[in-house]
């Protein structure tokens, strides 16, 4: 017999996202000075027990979530087997199968429905109206929560406090402002450290104005515009110490090859290039070989970070607008290509069969621009695209009935992949034969006779038109996600 499963969802918490709730939440802030004051370890222990408990808390509700979810989807599972195997006797001419009752498969179907409910309610679908308990002696889980805590020496969660850079930090800071940091200390020690370790800009400016309020008058003016810059040098590297250490730093370095590139990441962005390193080493060796190949610097960190950033925004947006558009294109009602991560492979994006029998060639522009004059995809390489997507739907069909030789292909995707064939067939000769000037209407005609439409979609709904070029060969757009305002382009 095997025990509860657990899935740990705790460790997934970010140690600064934890942080700073703590910073924002009065209770929170109480219970870290309550602790603190009865801690020989002061607030650096208090804030890591908070932070113990969420973790360890979160870690036993997901478990009642998940695995409940779990046993409610297995049982899911087995009501659509059962009605399926009914539905299917049926459909193939047969009768109920014996010992089964209309009354049975109602049932079913009502059972299915109850359970689907509650799965999308997950309190509910838990404990019911009854309340949250995460064990049955409360004193004894309280118990469990700090021998566990003792244990690990402290030390939850991903993160510890980076206290020797935070100390480098106020080492190398000038002399009046480290006077400053200690006037704070002496007068206000856990405001001055709240400010210290706020995170993002609103709760930084929250926890200074508090720490300055509660100096009252203590420091001179420029004391205490010292104090904010020295805050702020401390801010930013316990910041970096949480993202970076120096033996994950190392670890990231000693598996990279390359010296330019081992260089670069050494004294490059924490943020970026480096998380970067450590995270996905294989992604980062490709893009630098692909910045050098481009013309980049040996030596150019910041050029290479502005490569980086540049790559991941659009890629980001590539993989979103692809998957937008394939949930949001309700006229679609079977998709013979669908979304993927590779929004860098040339080709058509999505290629999807509409209620009305007609064939959709779709390339997504998830990018800012509001007009559209180029979709090479769509014209240029249209007769490549329509012959590759053509013969990798042929393969995966073949491959379907090596696996099952009584697979039969829906015949609706069969005639579909005979009219891209066909529809590629004619544009080649249309491209070779007749006026130029005449070409894109008659492309528009073969597309037509064949039922295909070529889309242009845009995720967010920034593009709103295409050059007059692309609709005389029957483009149009089709917005898959919330229009976002333009800004104003002068007169009119």
């Amino acid at each position: 017999m095997t025990g509860p499963r657990r899935f740990r969802a705790g460790r997934f918490l970010d140690a600064a996202a934890v942080h700073a709730a703590a910073d924002a939440n009065p209770r929170l802030r109480q219970f870290i000075r309550t602790v603190a004051a009865h801690s020989e370890a002061g607030e650096v222990r208090s804030r890591r027990l908070l932070e113990h408990l969420i973790r360890r808390v979160v870690d036993d509700v997901g478990d009642l979530h998940l695995g409940n979810a779990l046993n409610r989807l297995e049982r899911i599972a087995v009501l659509r087997d059962n009605i399926a195997a009914i539905l299917d006797h049926v459909l193939e001419g047969g009768t109920l199968p014996e010992g089964v009752r209309v009354a049975t498969l109602g049932e079913y179907f009502d059972q299915l429905n109850t359970e689907m409910r509650e799965l999308s309610r997950p309190r509910d679908g838990i404990v019911g109206d009854a309340p949250l308990r995460l064990a049955d002696d409360s004193a004894a889980y309280a118990d469990s929560l700090l021998r566990e805590f003792d244990a690990g020496g402290g030390a939850a969660g991903r993160h510890v406090e980076p206290a020797a850079i935070v100390g480098d930090a106020f080492r190398a800071m000038p002399a009046d402002r480290q006077a400053a940091l200690r006037r704070a200390a002496e007068l206000e020690p856990a405001a001055l450290w709240r400010a210290v370790a706020a995170e993002g800009e609103g709760g930084k400016r929250a926890a200074v104005a508090d720490l300055e309020t509660r100096l009252g008058g203590r420091l001179s003016p420029d004391e205490v515009t010292r104090l904010r810059a020295a805050v702020d040098d401390l801010g930013r590297a316990r910041s970096r110490g949480l993202q970076m250490s120096e033996a994950r730093l190392a670890d990231a370095l000693a598996r990279i090859g390359d010296p330019d590139l081992r260089a670069v990441v050494a004294g490059g962005d924490v943020w970026l290039t480096q998380q970067l390193a450590v995270h996905n080493p294989e992604a980062l060796t490709t893009l630098w070989r692909r910045f050098r190949d481009r013309g980049g610097r040996a030596d150019d960190g910041p050029g290479f970070r502005a490569y980086l950033r540049h790559d991941m925004v659009t890629y980001g947006r590539g993989v979103l607008g692809e998957y937008s558009a394939a949930f949001s294109l309700s006229s679609i009602e079977l998709f013979l290509k669908g979304p993927d991560a590779n929004v860098k492979v040339a080709g058509t994006d999505l290629v999807g069969i509409g209620h009305d029998g007609w064939v959709w060639l779709i390339d997504d522009k998830s990018h800012r621009a509001a007009s559209v004059g180029g979709v090479s995809a769509l014209t240029d390489n249209l007769v490549t695209n329509l012959r590759r997507d053509a013969a990798d739907f042929r393969d995966a069909i073949a491959r379907l009935h090596r696996d099952d030789p009584g697979f039969t292909p829906d015949p609706r995707i069969l005639d579909a992949i005979s009219r891209m064939e066909d529809a590629a067939a004619e544009i080649e000769r249309i491209n070779r034969r007749g006026s130029a000037s005449t070409r894109p209407a008659r492309i528009s005609a073969a597309l037509e006779a064949r039922r295909l439409r070529l889309r242009v979609t845009s995720a967010a709904g920034e593009v709103r038109e295409i050059t007059q070029a692309l609709r005389d060969l029957g483009l149009a757009v089709e917005p898959t996600g919330t229009p976002v305002p333009l800004p104003p382009t002068g007169g009119r």
